[in-house]
């Protein structure tokens, strides 16, 4: 078998077939369990990645090297692409015969499905008589089943998956057409009507003519056949100019769908008896997707982007803001940039993401590598105007629902200032760096005693004010000093949550579940909150001070100055000068750091999500936003993810039970505040 590059630039010969020894040995290997991928003449490629009663088909007729249609099946966990030559055809059908036989032995029957492009010509369909003919646009999809009845639930199952994709403008059209050959009209069928037969005693009629036609009805064939004609809405009829949004959706959409078809038919014609459609996705994933997770990793971890914008000054800042009675602005200092920009720029973009052939993966990391560019340009922008408008993009605006919210918050609040942690009511009961470090300490122990790999360190440093949890390390702020209940709140916050997904992100195959995958930030303060108020301790004044940071973040983005922001925390909402000082010097470092917003937001959301019955388990595989559960959920259906090795502790502590059962009832941020011990 031939399969250099001169092969697949040029038309085949009749030397460019697929032997007997090689189809003898893809079947060897399937019977035995294992998976399969192997180069084909002509630029094709045959993949399964484990034994499954389907294969998806692609053959292109024009006869060149395969292009952009066989993208349509390439995502599949089972597939054949291979260019349409004459040449190929008999050597093809006999590798799909004997991966057929393979499969028929294993689970009782096999189905192929064959996906293929309309004829350019047949984009309109001539209805009417000769003297008044009229041409409406031809359907979307057609499938043809030749043995398959329509009204069998594979079928019906795929003209519902065709009919939900979501392309514009919608309804689609999808026309179901029984008896016809399931193949372009230039191709001939791979599994003609005697391979598809079977007797009653169960043999198949292997010596039977290749054509000759058979009268068995559906339930006595064990080898189906579905073909899928797919108008080319993905680009433009007269130029052929790509439309890369539509055939994304696209692909998508039909891998559903082929999905979806193969789960119903596995259900009701085999002996496999998949648990979910997205079981029968593909588990295993290919060297090029692994290379770019890491890169895209690798990128993520050679800088830490709270640091590079966080002043390294804060405290000294706020001694000289007093100092100047507030009346001038602080000077904030920053660590020098420790990234090259332009070179990690062309670092993402020289990633071959639109390469790759899982779509659910490439999705994630192609929305991740765009995230990482965007947080790049706004490091190279810091303390320029450009800063905050980076910032909208990565961490949105306050809408004026949000901003709603967060007034209401504000007004059903207790203005005075207890249990405010100002820094300067420093009492015996406090908890100060030192103390807090030893409680983090002891609280990861714990954590040891489940998973004796967790890397995660404690440091105190100088440097900064708070808290900040950097590649899973707790780093605290050296004059840090908090209430004894609000340390409780704050080691579930930095390590129930954040450094629990890290180290579970760390399990994964999937390198970004432990860095983040795009949006995930919100979603992570989000949950983080909700842990507060699990162990009991999501205080009113930690609710007003989130509330707080909505109104800032509102305040620059309508150009509000430092002084101007403090001023109205101070005195429309009573909050003591430097609690006031740390919400704005949040806000405003850097240029306008509109991240403050994200802790309500991501709060309501999680309010939200928990209320509609939803599962946290998707939320602690690593760090992702809930955007991306339904693509976490599918990875773990198709066993590419593993389960989350470590479980935070604010799920399992005494109350924990009641205080997730009320979430899931449906509260509201009123409500938490009216009952804040669960």
């Amino acid at each position: 078998m031939k399969s250099n590059a001169a092969t697949t630039n040029r038309r085949l010969s009749a030397l460019d077939t697929i032997s007997p020894e090689f189809v003898a040995q893809v079947c060897e290997r399937l019977d035995a369990g294992k998976p399969v991928r192997r180069t084909l003449p002509g630029g094709g490629r045959l993949h399964v990645d484990r034994a499954l009663p389907f294969l998806c088909l692609y053959r292109d007729p024009s006869g060149q090297p395969v292009g952009q249609s066989s993208q349509l099946v390439i995502g599949e966990a089972s597939y054949l692409i291979a260019p349409g030559d004459t040449e190929l055809h008999d050597s093809l059908q006999s590798l799909i015969r004997g991966i057929a036989d393979v499969m028929v032995k294993q689970f009782g029957a096999f189905l192929l499905l064959e996906v293929f492009i309309a004829e350019e010509n047949s984009a309109y369909v001539r209805l009417g008589s000769a003297a008044s003919p009229r041409h409406v646009p031809a359907p979307t999809f057609r499938v043809f089943t030749p043995y398959l009845p329509d009204d069998d639930p594979s079928v019906r199952q795929l003209h519902t998956s065709l009919s939900n994709i979501p392309l514009r403008p919608p309804p689609l059209d999808v026309e179901i057409v029984v008896g016809a050959p399931a193949i372009p009209r230039s191709l001939r069928s791979l599994l003609t009507d005697a391979s598809c037969a079977q007797s009653a005693s169960g043999a198949t009629p292997t010596d039977a003519p290749t054509d000759a036609p058979t009268d068995a009805p559906p339930s006595a064939l064990v080898r189906h056949y579905i073909g899928i004609e797919v108008q080319p809405v993905y680009r433009q009829a007269r130029t052929g100019i790509p439309y890369p949004i539509i055939f994304a959706t696209l692909r998508r959409g039909l891998s559903i769908a082929i999905r979806e078809t193969a789960f119903h038919f596995s259900l009701l014609h085999t002996a496999h008896e998949p648990g979910h459609f997205h079981a029968l996705g593909r588990r295993t994933s290919v060297r090029a997707m692994n290379a770019v997770d890491r890169e895209l990793t690798t990128i993520a971890r050679s800088f830490d982007f709270l640091l590079q914008v966080t002043p390294a000054n804060a405290d000294r800042a706020r001694v000289a803001f007093d100092q100047y009675a507030r009346e001038r602005a602080p000077e904030f200092d920053y660590r020098p940039l420790i990234v090259d920009v332009p070179l990690l720029k062309r670092r993402l973009y020289a990633l071959p993401i639109q390469r790759l052939e899982d779509p659910t993966l490439a999705r994630l990391l192609a929305a991740s590598r765009d995230e990482l560019d965007r947080k790049l340009t706004m490091l190279a922008d810091r303390n320029t105007p450009r800063f905050m408008y980076g910032s909208l993009s990565v961490y949105g605006a306050v809408s004026d629902d949000l901003r709603n919210v967060a007034l209401a918050l504000l007004a059903s609040t207790s203005r005075t200032v207890d249990g405010e942690e100002d820094p300067e009511s420093v009492d015996d009961s406090m908890v100060n760096a030192t103390e807090f470090a030893l409680l983090a300490e002891a609280e990861l122990a714990r954590y040891r005693e489940h998973f004796d790999g967790l890397a995660s360190t404690v440091a105190i440093r100088d440097d900064i004010s708070e808290l900040i949890v950097s590649d899973g390390h707790l780093l605290i702020g050296s004059r840090f000093n908090v209430t004894p209940r609000r340390a409780m709140a704050l080691l579930q916050h930095e390590i129930g949550t954040h450094v629990v997904t890290h180290s579970n992100g760390l399990a994964q195959p999937l390198g970004l579940l432990a860095t983040g995958l795009a949006g995930y930030e919100e979603t992570q303060e989000g949950l983080a909150v909700t842990a507060e108020y699990m162990t009991g301790a999501l205080s009113p004044a930690r609710v007003r001070v989130l509330a707080a940071r909505v109104i800032a973040v509102r305040a620059i983005i309508e150009g509000a100055t430092f002084i101007d922001c403090h001023r109205l925390l101070m005195q429309e909402f009573g909050f003591v000068a430097s609690t006031a000082f740390t919400i704005c010097m949040r806000v405003f470092r850097s240029g306008g750091l509109t991240k403050d917003a994200i802790y309500l937001r991501g709060l309501i959301d999680i309010l939200r999500y928990l209320g509609e019955g939803r599962d946290l388990e998707p939320l602690l595989v690593g760090k992702l936003a809930l955007i991306d559960v339904t693509a976490i959920e599918e990875l773990r259906w198709r066993e590419y993810l593993v389960p989350p090795r470590l479980t935070p502790r604010f799920l399992t502590n005494p109350g924990a039970a009641d205080a997730m059962q009320r979430l899931r009832r449906g509260h509201s941020l009123p409500d938490l505040l009216n009952g804040v011990a669960p």
